[in-house]
């Protein structure tokens, strides 16, 4: 009767530890692995069981509204291509991020480092970021994943500078690069032929040195003071720069044009990880 018991008691253990690998197996499956966390969000690799979450983001108006150049969401078959074809293979080279909220583990958005390219102040990359899910807006999930990605680019990926372009209506995402430490750099003005609107779009910057200067060697309400300032400072600038580029381009608009037959349609970029 003892060796029964314990034939009964070994098959009952692998048993037990087959199926802790099986659910392992599946909470793998629908999270990638950890690349970095923070107090509030972690950034993971992506998966394929992020999909459907992809598509939903990017079918949504009000989001396209803030990230999408065309201002168009996206169809369901684009954003799965988009997704299968870009989003998973530049996960897979360690520069797209899926990224989760700590409490739940919850997906809540995407964010990337695209464009990787030489220039006069070392390498740089083109940061985007969508944060997906709307009911996390407003938490400072956006600002510390920003926070993660810009400190991945620099110490992971050995670049000098980051840059991104944003909305000028999109004030809560522009409030929170500036909170990282981003600094405008130029505007420039698209016209979104389909809408027959004119797109304000902020360019804006992040060099390695001046991330680090702005976050070592000083307390956090230090730093969180300062940041502030900045914060404000830099929204003041960004202002009158956008308030300049209006008078120039409402100048122009008024003097007499000649029609041009030669000039065509601008081409929108290819949906970003905004």
């Amino acid at each position: 009767m003892p060796a029964m018991i314990k034939r009964w008691l070994r098959r009952r253990l692998q048993l037990d530890a087959s199926a802790r690998e099986l659910r392992l197996g599946d909470t793998n499956r629908q999270r990638g692995a950890l690349v970095k966390k923070g107090r509030l969000v972690a950034l993971r690799a992506h998966v394929p069981a992020n999909r459907d979450a992809f598509q939903r983001w990017y079918a949504d108006r009000e989001i396209a509204s803030l990230l999408r150049h065309d201002l168009e969401p996206l169809t369901m078959p684009q954003s799965r291509g988009y997704f299968d074809t870009f989003i998973l293979p530049l996960s897979a080279r360690g520069t797209c991020f899926a990224i989760h909220e700590r409490k739940t583990k919850r997906l809540i958005g995407t964010t990337a480092l695209t464009d990787r390219a030489p220039g006069k102040d070392g390498v740089s990359a083109l940061f985007r970021i969508v944060i997906g899910e709307k009911d996390v807006w407003g938490n400072g999930y956006g600002t510390e994943a920003t926070r993660l990605v810009v400190e991945t680019a620099f110490d992971a990926l050995a670049l000098d500078e980051v840059r991104l372009e944003v909305f000028q209506h999109n004030n809560r995402a522009l409030r929170a690069y500036m909170r990282v430490g981003f600094e405008v750099t130029g505007e420039h003005v698209e016209w979104v032929s389909r809408k027959k609107t004119e797109l304000r779009v902020i360019e804006m910057r992040l060099s390695r040195h001046r991330y680090h200067a702005l976050n070592s060697g000083q307390p956090d309400g230090v730093r969180k003071s300062l940041a502030n300032g900045r914060e404000k400072r830099q929204v003041r600038r960004a202002e009158r720069e956008a308030a300049l580029v209006r008078r120039r381009t409402d100048r122009a608009d008024r003097m007499p044009t000649k029609p041009d037959d030669s000039l065509g349609t601008l081409q929108t970029p290819e949906p970003g990880v905004d």
